[in-house]
């Protein structure tokens, strides 16, 4: 929603909160409106016009580039650079100055241009609000562009298409809001210095088919700036200053796809002058005198105008990928310097990020038949699945399963489908990211957060952390060394898995054997998805103790949901993993009951809260972890260790702690919970329940408190730092006495937990969005104070 004009800060040079200043038009900025002068003597191109000065040197470096003679050159291309030109000789100067760059994937063939912003299109193919921004594209019936194509083509259904991506963009992110802080600076900054840093792109074959299609200039990194820039100077004149695709329209409202033409151009420049604005936009002549008097006499608002008029910007028009990369990869390259961790402040969302890389990912697979059209068309939400079950729906049932097969169809090495993961591995390398396990269901994992239709860095972080985490791990993965292929019964009916669940039950009772079959392991894979992904354990509500004025229970937001880690613990559980607490469940009549009543829970029209079919107890995270936080041992007996008694901490001797099936590894270590405070969890539910008071004092001892945290969250982090490995870390054979003797846990030389554990990456990663939120929080009050301090 726009804002109100009056509410602008930028247009009040003395306004408190300003932090930038007016940076001088004059020499900075080009003052005078672009012209179009084809060449009289040069040959004409198609369109029956000759190039520009500028049109020339673009067929001369288009040459160059591609390795054929200037006249080859597609008259709709030089047209797409000319129309956003805005720099005159300095840009002839610059193509002729065009050099190759590269990038991890291969070279880009770039110039730098002074172009009109008006002129340039925001990016049609980027990360950045990909997740919202396709459930809006589902209600038109289409889908995101995800990929640039050989040739920088990007192929659409339709003109309509390009320009819905465009809205739904713009609805996930309004670029006309003026509200928030950070909007207001950052807008302000705009108006006040222009586009500061050069915006990058490309010249794009925008294609519907043959008879549709037309070269244009797009952004690849700069859309929020391009899009804001337009949108205040839109408001600032009172009229539309998106020119982009003004010549696709058709008088009758109607939009194609087209090639830019002389007509085109002069139409476009003829509108860029915005003679309907209330202020004169350019000077009213082309003299230096004529400029000197606009500058004398220009509002604020004109003078905004005119430093958001223009930017520098980076233009590619030509791509030579490397070896095993493909266009796409350059691009991406080319735009993910920018906005991934340590580049640059702007980052794009992490699950944003993670899903552009999983959709190459996808698409590598599709193209190499591992999976079906229908099936990229549901990991990229462009086909939502029903959370009801239908096993006549193709290509799932519901959406558990398909979420699930996210997951398997990309990170599982299935011994039935043996190369398959290897595409996955050659694709990440391909996008210079760890080709391991733990970055496939990384990766994937915010797909099939987009599938299951979470939304949000936090909501998605937590899906994403628990499904990442429970998918690399050989329990679920490494089918190679499992009774039977657990992903071959996924999409069964919940009723006959759970049968085969209970069969491998009593048979391993029988045989005195922990071992998962492969129907109680789909159970619980089932369970742990449709636990984590359910609405109404994800949107829980409890009673606070309280009533509401009408008297009726007060209730507060306490999402129940499966995470990693049991949300840091909360309400003292302790902090196994996910997958552990649904494979202990599943060694146990009770627990194949439960996982299969969650399952159950998830997959009609609207899901529901899961009930223990025993009790009716609502299985929210805490309750189902305080039941399966140990394993029920070979007896079955829920809550009971490997000697039959409950709260037994012993592992059983076929399997660990950790739910593995394998007798390696450090399995214990996951089962102790730590906390995060000095005190207890209660107090701590307690103090994040509690309101935030508006008055000074009460305001400052909060922070104070906010600091001592801090500071102990900081001390606990040391002490755990100089913890140093027991005895078995150590290599000392515990059933040795001279072993025992020659341990010494003060020996400064034994080895740092922190170094010979460390700290898995998907437990670091899930507290990305709480300390981003705390950096937030404390450099917006630190602002906030040094302006108020400046004032007095």
């Amino acid at each position: 929603m726009a804002a109100r004009k009056s509410t602008f800060r930028f247009l009040e040079p003395r306004h408190e909160n300003l932090i930038s200043d007016p940076v001088p038009l004059d020499g900075v900025f080009p003052l005078l409106p672009p012209v179009f002068e084809p060449l009289r003597g040069e040959p004409a191109l198609s369109d029956g016009e000759p190039p520009t000065e500028l049109g020339k040197a673009v067929m001369e470096w288009y040459a160059k580039a591609h390795g054929c003679p200037p006249e080859e050159t597609p008259a709709g291309f030089v047209r797409a650079v000319e129309a956003v030109s805005a720099g005159g000789r300095e840009n002839i100067e610059a193509v002729r100055r065009a050099q190759w760059r590269r990038n991890h994937a291969g070279l880009l063939s770039v110039a730098q241009l002074v172009v009109c912003v008006p002129m340039v299109r925001p990016a049609t193919v980027q990360p950045r609000m990909a997740a919202s921004a396709q459930r809006i594209m589902r209600g038109h019936g289409q889908s995101l562009i995800h990929e640039v194509g050989s040739g920088l083509r990007i192929e659409a259904r339709s003109a309509e298409h390009l320009i819905n991506i465009t809205k739904a963009q713009k609805q996930v992110r309004d670029p006309a809001a003026y509200v928030a802080e950070a909007e207001k600076e950052f807008t302000d900054s705009l108006a006040l210095e222009g586009i500061r840093e050069e915006i990058r792109g490309f010249v794009y074959d925008m294609y519907v088919s043959d008879d549709e299609r037309g070269h244009l200039v797009e952004t690849d990194d700069g859309w929020t700036r391009v899009s804001v820039a337009q949108s205040f100077m839109g408001q600032l004149m009172g009229t539309h200053a998106d020119l982009s695709t003004m010549h696709w329209e058709y008088p009758d409202g109607s939009l194609t796809v087209r090639a830019h033409t002389p007509d085109s151009i002069e139409a476009a420049h003829r509108t860029l002058r915005f003679e309907e604005a209330s202020f004169a936009v350019w000077p009213a002549g082309r003299t230096r005198s004529a400029v000197q008097t606009w500058l004398d006499g220009a509002p604020l608002e004109a003078k905004a105008t005119l430093r958001m008029m223009t930017a520098r910007m980076d233009i590619g028009i030509a791509v030579q990928p490397y070896r095993r990369n493909s266009v796409h990869d350059v691009v991406y390259a080319d735009m993910a310097r920018f906005h991934v961790k340590g580049q640059n402040p702007t980052l794009w969302g992490k699950s944003d990020d993670e899903a552009f890389k999983a959709r190459t990912v996808v698409n590598d697979l599709v193209r190499r038949n591992y999976l079906a059209e229908e099936q990229r068309d549901v990991f990229f939400g462009d086909t939502e699945v029903p959370w009801a079950d239908d096993p006549s729906r193709i290509p799932y049932r519901n959406r558990v399963v398909a979420t699930t097969h996210v997951m398997v169809s990309t990170v599982v090495d299935d011994p039935a489908v043996p190369s398959r993961y290897a595409v996955v591995r050659e694709t990440l390398k391909r996008l210079r990211v760890p080709n391991s396990p733990l970055q496939a269901a990384t990766t994937t994992a915010s797909l099939a957060g987009l599938v299951a239709g979470l939304e949000g860095d936090g909501e998605m972080g937590q899906f994403t952390a628990v499904t990442a985490r429970s998918f690399r791990k050989p329990e679920l993965r490494g089918i190679e060394h499992h009774d039977g292929n657990w992903t071959e019964l996924i999409d069964r009916d919940v009723e006959e898995i759970a049968e085969g669940a209970r069969r491998e039950l009593a048979a391993s009772v029988q045989a005195q054997r922990n071992r998962l079959g492969c129907h109680q392991r789909a159970l619980a894979v089932l369970a742990l998805v449709a636990h984590a992904a359910n609405p109404a354990l994800r949107n829980y509500f409890r009673k606070d103790g309280g009533t509401r004025s009408d008297g009726a229970p007060r209730l507060v937001p306490h999402p129940s949901s499966m995470t990693l880690t049991g949300r840091g613990g909360r309400g003292g559980v302790t902090k196994v993993e996910a997958d552990v607490v649904v494979m202990n469940a599943a060694r146990s009549a009770e627990g194949i009951d439960q996982l299969e009543a969650i399952v159950r829970a998830a997959i009609v029209k609207d899901p529901v809260v899961p009930l223990d079919p025993a009790t009716g107890a609502e299985m929210l995270e805490e309750w189902l972890r305080r039941a399966w936080a140990k394993s029920p041992g070979i007896g079955g007996r829920p809550g009971a260790g490997a000697d039959g008694f409950a709260g037994s901490t012993l592992p059983a001797a076929e399997f660990r702690a950790d739910g593995s099936d394998h007798r390696d590894g450090q399995g214990l270590g996951s089962a102790v919970a730590v906390p995060l405070w000095a005190d207890g969890p209660e107090e701590e539910d307690e103090r994040r329940d509690a309101g935030p008071s508006a008055e000074t004092g009460t305001w400052e001892e909060q922070i104070y408190a906010l600091a001592d945290g801090i500071d102990n969250l900081a001390d606990r982090a040391r002490g755990l730092a100089s913890i140093r490995v027991d005895a078995v870390g150590a290599g000392d054979d515990e059933e040795d006495g001279e072993g025992e003797e020659a341990y010494d846990p003060d020996d400064e030389n034994l080895p740092l937990m922190i170094d010979e554990v460390g700290i898995d990456p998907d437990v670091e990663n899930g507290t990305d969005e709480s300390l981003e939120t705390l950096r937030r929080f404390l450099r917006q009050g630190v602002m906030a104070y040094l302006r108020q301090q400046a004032r007095r």
